[in-house]
């Protein structure tokens, strides 16, 4: 036990140190649901389309993966702030727990260089309860070396960061309760190094100051600006308390720890997100940051699609969990329509009201494949004699509607078919063949002939007699004009024969019959012989 001066008895207690106003039944706060919110969003856009949302990052009300090692101040005069935590072990073990279930823990102690042991792990870190309360319950303030008012407590937190295993992706954190400053150098640390080696690790440092209720020495945990030297160094917290209220403290002090939020972005391909933060980053474990987000799809994302995006939010470098991590899905709007595709085709008329024709029409869609298209007029209708335009069209899923043009072309190249066969006289008989000349090459002795023509299409093309001997052409005649045909030296003439509608023809060679249609197709000739003029 250490024995104090005579000096040292009756010393007064500072007053603010003592009047620090906890409530006793402090728990670890409720902040709500930490972690991202929104934390699942869906949307529909277009290509190239954009959306903006406001996102909110709750932190949790302690740092994720927290490796927390509680170093007490064991010399005689902390006896009550020992006790009071002891007695609390088991709660603030489990609320730390509660708030971060990935919690791990360490004990420590430390006293004066003069005392046997100035710095004693008395558990290393785990996450066994048990172990961590016996290593709480094993502080035990009955001893005190020093006759100064200085500990060795800069030399303890010097040798930390090489004593204490903590874990890659943990969060080092310090909280140290003690009365009094502490030598500097202590244990071969400086304040400056000591700090130094803790910035390099990572360890933030919680220090509570607590008065003696004895008639000890002691002098004030930042009585020489040390603890708030290695407090704001480390990026920690330095605060009093009262020996009955040290267990409210180390909960309340390690919501008060400082959260840096950062985000990793992953996205499909065609889709990005982009956050711009509308409040502070760094906050208050337990604080809120929030981000506009903007969801832009690129114009080649492919339409029908859904694509994603994830967002990992950390806190101090970690991702404290699947809360955390927001999911973005974008269905990508089908804008494109179909492709519809008409033959365009010439076919010959059949008939005087043209043809009836198929053709092809096809429509494929980016996103729904092949579809059937609807054409006017339609595939296998009656089109007219030169050239219809056909439309066609198709419609996705999406409603988008898409056209294709096509044109049937029907034509008349076919020639008329003609024939001149024997035909009656004015009184309405056909004459004997060959009547009663020799007739060696099927000359039609008398003449009489019907000119005849018919076509695919013209039901009346013209009908042409040329004479072969002079070229003369009579004509245009209608289909079935009768003819008297005559070779004589006098041709070529034409005249009435009687009161017939026989024309009687005369010409100086055979004569040869064709047509031509409106189309200005010109049939093959045929020949209509008669007997040459006598010599």
């Amino acid at each position: 036990m250490r024995v104090p001066p005579p000096s040292a008895r009756g010393r007064v207690v500072p007053v603010g140190l003592l009047s620090l106003a906890l409530s006793a039944a402090a728990t670890v706060a409720a902040t709500g649901s930490p972690g991202v919110s929104p934390q699942h969003y869906t949307d529909e856009l277009p290509p190239g389309g954009s959306v903006t949302i406001t996102k909110t990052v709750e932190t949790p009300p302690i740092p994720p993966n927290p490796d927390i090692v509680f170093l007490a101040d064991t010399t005689t005069s902390m006896n009550p702030s020992i006790s009071n935590v002891q007695s609390n072990a088991t709660s603030i073990v489990s609320q730390i727990l509660a708030a971060q279930p990935t919690a791990q823990f360490a004990v420590a102690d430390y006293k004066d260089t003069d005392d046997p042991s100035h710095f004693i792990l008395r558990q290393q870190l785990t996450g066994n309860t048990a172990d961590v309360i016996d290593g709480i319950g094993h502080w035990t303030p009955t001893s005190g070396g020093g006759s100064d008012a200085a500990e060795d407590w800069i030399g303890a937190l010097g040798a930390v960061p090489t004593t204490i295993d903590f874990r890659d992706n943990g969060s080092p954190i310090v909280v140290m309760f003690g009365d009094s400053s502490s030598h500097d150098p202590s244990a071969g640390y400086s304040l400056g190094s000591a700090t130094a080696a803790l910035e390099a690790a990572g360890v933030r440092v919680i220090a509570i100051a607590v008065p003696s209720t004895d008639e000890y020495l002691w002098d004030g945990l930042d009585s020489e600006g040390q603890a708030s030297y290695v407090t704001s160094h480390t990026g920690g917290t330095l605060t009093n308390a009262n020996p009955d209220q040290v267990s409210n403290v180390i909960l309340s002090q390690l919501q008060n720890l400082p959260a840096e939020v950062t985000h990793d972005v992953s996205c499909d391909a065609g889709v990005s997100a982009s956050l711009t933060a509308t409040s502070p980053t760094t906050v208050t474990s337990g604080g809120t940051v929030t981000y506009d987000e903007t969801i832009t799809l690129t114009g080649d994302a492919p339409q029908g699609d859904t694509v994603s995006c994830t967002v990992s939010f950390k806190v101090n470098g970690e991702v404290p969990g699947p809360e955390f991590v927001q999911t973005v899905d974008i269905a990508v709007e089908d804008v494109t329509p179909p492709v519809v595709t008409v033959e365009s085709k010439t076919v010959e008329a059949t008939s005087p009201a043209g043809a009836v024709v198929s053709y092809d029409a096809s429509a494929v869609d980016n996103v729904d494949g092949p579809l059937t298209p609807t054409c006017v007029p339609p595939s296998g209708s009656q089109f007219p004699l030169g050239v219809t335009p056909v439309d066609c069209e198709a419609t996705d899923a999406a409603g988008n509607t898409g056209h294709g043009a096509g044109t049937i072309e029907v034509v008349d190249t076919t020639p008329p078919v003609v024939a001149c066969p024997e035909s009656t006289n004015p009184g309405g008989s056909v004459p004997k063949a060959g009547g009663t000349r020799p007739n060696p090459q099927g000359q039609n002795q008398d003449g009489f002939y019907r000119l005849d023509a018919t076509d695919v299409v013209d039901t009346d093309p013209d009908v042409y007699l040329r004479d072969a001997g002079s070229g003369h052409v009579w004509g245009p005649f209608a289909s079935g004009q009768r003819i008297k045909y005559t070779q004589a030296k006098s041709g070529p003439r034409e005249q009435a024969l009687g009161d017939s509608d026989i024309l009687h023809l005369t010409g100086t060679g055979d004569a040869e019959l064709y047509a031509a249609d409106f189309s200005g197709n010109v049939s093959a000739p045929v020949a209509c012989r008669v007997p040459a003029p006598p010599m």
